[in-house]
This record gives structure tokens, C-alpha cells and sequence, in this order.
């Protein structure tokens, strides 16, 4: 009896210890306030502004202009238009975005198509869009992968998936509320909603069945996006999820990355916010991964740009370590000579000077503070004067006919 209490306790202390020994706190190096003693990691990491500025790729046909979601599937890019489109899909070649198939789905209506998303077997149709906060006929559009061909258009037909959210009390029109939902996800027996919540600029989390008929969608989560979601892609192998939106009023736009998460707690991880200031005024729609890493994100058409596709690379930011493609070809053809700035003269070596091109200065919250228009045949290295500008970290941006190019300076 004696030796099996002594066991006990040994086994008791052994347990003990162990979890004396775990520490939660930040487990990544690229946060700013990183524990290198943490073995948990508790989702408290904070990052420094970031801005990148992701390669163009090429113009979306006029047939897609209002492109609201994305999805790679048979090594094409899949598509539609929102709001009151016809019920087809467009498949488009990931080179330059020509429709290569449209796939009908005849039992179909699009009200307010939004995002599209597929597990093992299905591709789902979200035709979620809710401006105004009056919808009682929320569906998810299931369509088996089996029944679309490989190539050639065709028809199929869809079940449906319908819900209402279990906390929506008012069906009122309004403009504040926060169940609008642009981004879905697809597990094998779950969906999940990322809403739009112009209300309060944050996003809930709902999940419901993925199975036909009718459904509540459950609340599971919240965080503080700080901005409207537009779009929302997962990368089950790395564990990594992307989800893209927009600063309303002014329309500055970003993705969230979410990784280092356990099983569904998306929130429950690492959370790093990067910013498009590149690409300001334009509305992100659709985010699809495309390998390890990288990601199309696209943008519908908009007053000041053509619908339009451009590429992200995530593991500077995720997973691998290093200058990713985009930041490595912008500093080659756009690099500062001194940084710090020195006596309030930026200067700046240019290697696009072919061209006319814009030059715009902005502060982390994406306002434009100076603006030059140059022609072509400019000086190789620029003198720009910034004596105007506080001490602090700014960033600028070329805009030539078909990219544009990124870079921040500091002021001290």
C-alpha cells in the first residue's frame, strides 16, 4: 500500500512540474513583445505596422468586374459578380485571368453572392451579402466537385444550406448593424461565417452545418478587426488562414493573417495585420491560396481601378524567414540613399524613369501627406523635401502605368 502511495505522489509532482514549466506568453520572434521563455503560445503577440505592396498581376475581363470571392480549384481560378450577377461561375487561367469555363447553376438565384470556399467534396456559394441587415433568406449554395467537368462549360445544380443567425433580434433597415458576412469557410462538417460588421468595425465568428436545411448559425468568437471583412481563405497544411477587408469611409485595404492556431480557435493564435496602402481606394473581394505561402487577392472594379488581380507572398510574415519576391524587386527598382533622413531631404534613387509615374508620401494610417507627378526621363536619384514632416516612420509609394512600388523612411 505504502509503495503505491509513493508512486502516486511521485506521478502527482512529476505533473506538477510539468505544468509549472509551461509558460504562456508569445512564441514569435517577429512580435515586439516576443518571450523567448514562453513554451505556450497564448495569442497575445503585437506587431509593428506592417505595409507591403503585392505584385499586379493583370486586369480581370469585364465580365468579372464585380468579382466578389475566390477560389483555386482544377488549377484555375474560380469566380463571380455580387449582388444581382447572374448564377454562374467563371473559371479563369492563373496567367492572365482570360475565362477558360462558366459553370451554371441552374436552381440558383444570386442575390448577393459574396464568397466561395470547398472541402473534400463541395464548393459552397455564399449568398450571404446583407447590407442593410434585412435578409431572412441567408443560403450556402452546395455543389458537388464531381459534377463539374474538368473542361468545357455546363450546368449543375445546387442544395441548399440555410440559416439565420442565432443573435439577430431586428430585421430593420439599417446601414449599423453587424450581421453583414462576406467570408466563409469550409471544414468537413462545418461552415464558418466571418461577418462584416459595419456597426462596430470588429468581426464575429458563427459556425453551422454544412449538410443541406435549415440551420442557426452559432456564435463561437470575436476580435477586433478593426475594419470591414471582405473575403477569408484557409491553408489546412500550414495551418494558416487569411482573411482580406477594408477601413471604412476610407477605403484603405489590408489582410489579417491568423496562424499558430489549435484546430478551429482561428482567433486563438497569432493575429498580424498588413496593410495595402498601395492599393488605396481599391476594394479587396477574394483571397485564394495558391501554395505554400502565397495567395491571390482580388479587387472588383472601382472608380479609380479596373478589376484587377495581384499576388501575396505570407512567409516573411508566417512561416519562412527573409526578403520575400516583391519586397526584393521593389528595392531594386526603388531604394533610399540615406535612412534615416538626413537634414529633411529624402533622397531617393528611381529605376523607372521611362515612364511618367506618381510618387506619394503617407503615414502608417495610410493618409497621403505629399503627392509629386513626374515625368519620364526624371533625374536617377530624386531630392524630395520633407522638413514639414514630424519625426517619425512614413512610407511611399510609385505609382507607374502598370505597378507600383514600396518603401518606408524614417525621420528622426
Amino acid at each position: 500500500m505504502l509503495k503505491k502511495g509513493l508512486s502516486l505522489l511521485v506521478l502527482l509532482l512529476m505533473m506538477f512540474d510539468v505544468v509549472q514549466s509551461q509558460v504562456a506568453g508569445c512564441t514569435d520572434p517577429r512580435a515586439t513583445n516576443f518571450n523567448p521563455t514562453a513554451t505556450i503560445n497564448n495569442g497575445s503577440c503585437v506587431y509593428p505596422i506592417t505595409v507591403t505592396n503585392p505584385p499586379f498581376i493583370c486586369e480581370l475581363p469585364g465580365s468579372v468586374k464585380e468579382t466578389s470571392g475566390l477560389l483555386k480549384f482544377n488549377n484555375k481560378l474560380w469566380t463571380f459578380n455580387d449582388s444581382g450577377g447572374s448564377a454562374v461561375l467563371y473559371a479563369m487561367d492563373t496567367t492572365d485571368a482570360h475565362i477558360v469555363q462558366q459553370i451554371t447553376v441552374s436552381n440558383a438565384t444570386n442575390v448577393d453572392w459574396e464568397d466561395i470556399t470547398m472541402d473534400d467534396q463541395y464548393i459552397y456559394i455564399a449568398d450571404i451579402g446583407n447590407n442593410n441587415g434585412t435578409r431572412q433568406d441567408l443560403v450556402v449554395y452546395r455543389i458537388l466537385k464531381s459534377s463539374i467537368p474538368v473542361n468545357g462549360n455546363s450546368t449543375v445544380q445546387a442544395a441548399s444550406v440555410k440559416f439565420v443567425y442565432e443573435d439577430q433580434q431586428s430585421f430593420q433597415k439599417t446601414k449599423e448593424h453587424n450581421f453583414d458576412c462576406e467570408a466563409i469557410l469550409a471544414t468537413q462538417d462545418s461552415l464558418y461565417l466571418f461577418t462584416k460588421n459595419r456597426a462596430d468595425q470588429q468581426c464575429n465568428l458563427y459556425r453551422l452545418p454544412s449538410n443541406p436545411g435549415n440551420h442557426i448559425a452559432k456564435k463561437i468568437d470575436n476580435f477586433n478587426s478593426n475594419g470591414l471583412i471582405t473575403g477569408a481563405d484557409y491553408d489546412p497544411v500550414h495551418q494558416q488562414l487569411i482573411l482580406t477587408g477594408y477601413t471604412q469611409q476610407t477605403y484603405v485595404p489590408f489582410v489579417w493573417m491568423l496562424f499558430d492556431f489549435k484546430g478551429r480557435d482561428f482567433f486563438g493564435g497569432n493575429k498580424r495585420r498588413v496593410e495595402l496602402l498601395n492599393l488605396i481606394t481599391t476594394q479587396i473581394e477574394g483571397v485564394a491560396y495558391s501554395g505554400a505561402y502565397s495567395a491571390y487577392i482580388s479587387a472588383e472594379k472601382s472608380q479609380s481601378f479596373s478589376a484587377r488581380l495581384f499576388r501575396l507572398n505570407t512567409g516573411e510574415w508566417t512561416g519562412l524567414t527573409g526578403v520575400s519576391d516583391e519586397n526584393a524587386q521593389d528595392s531594386k527598382k526603388m531604394n533610399l540613399i540615406e535612412n534615416p533622413v538626413r537634414n529633411g531631404e529624402l533622397k531617393l534613387r528611381v529605376d523607372f524613369r521611362k515612364e511618367d509615374f506618381r510618387l506619394d508620401i503617407h503615414d502608417s494610417t495610410g493618409k497621403v501627406l505629399k503627392q509629386l507627378h513626374l515625368k519620364k526621363g526624371s533625374e536617377e536619384v530624386l531630392s524630395i523635401d520633407v522638413n514639414g514632416l514630424k519625426p517619425g516612420t512614413y512610407f511611399i509609394t510609385a505609382f507607374t502605368e502598370r505597378r507600383s512600388y514600396h518603401t518606408s523612411f524614417i525621420i528622426n
